[in-house]
């Protein structure tokens, strides 16, 4: 799917994936492959996804403001996972899935997990009552979706089996991280 406002017809495959800031956050979010492909290749878009993972790092804190603590540690946990999705990404796509001719640098695999994270734009409505803790899980997922589409489209994999193997092994060491800052945050 493709967000184009000048354009009033769905394409799941634009000709082109738009490379402004918004444009992409959107595309990404709406699982456009081609968006994802397209920051993989283009070592501009790092500024970009920089912006966007402390954004959706501040979005983490403002949905769970009511308590502080948790606050600072869903901010922290955010930047922390895609730190360590994109590790991962890179980490088995270089060393275990290395008969795969794709592109897998640190930095690709840094852009293409960070603009999954616009998603995780909506963890801010974590704060609207009665519902916000449905809404920043549901964000949550999102992300975990959107990394795992961005990751098939960039890596050439025919099938979503290896993706589920990084997934799975991020998610692993994510909630080994976050129990460990629950713990002791």
């Amino acid at each position: 799917m493709t967000y184009d406002p000048g354009f009033d017809t769905f394409d799941p495959e634009p000709p082109e994936a738009p490379r402004d800031f918004t444009s992409r956050v959107v595309n990404a979010a709406l699982l456009n492959r081609r968006t994802f492909r397209d920051i993989q290749e283009d070592p501009t878009g790092t500024a970009q996804v920089y912006v966007l993972v402390a954004a959706a790092a501040v979005a983490a804190g403002i949905g769970s403001i009511d308590d502080p603590t948790l606050a600072i540690q869903n901010a922290f946990l955010t930047v922390a996972g895609w730190l360590i999705y994109s590790h991962v990404a890179w980490f088995m796509r270089s060393y275990i899935f290395d008969s795969i001719h794709a592109e897998a640098s640190r930095p690709n695999m840094m852009r293409v997990v960070g603009i999954a994270y616009g998603a995780g734009l909506f963890r801010a409505l974590g704060i609207v009552p009665g519902i916000g803790e449905l809404i920043f899980a549901l964000a949550t997922i999102w992300i975990v979706v959107a990394i795992a589409v961005g990751l098939k489209s960039t890596l050439a994999f025919k099938d979503y089996g290896p993706v589920v193997g990084i997934i799975a092994i991020g998610v692993l060491l994510n909630f080994t991280l976050s129990a460990f800052v629950f713990a002791f945050g």
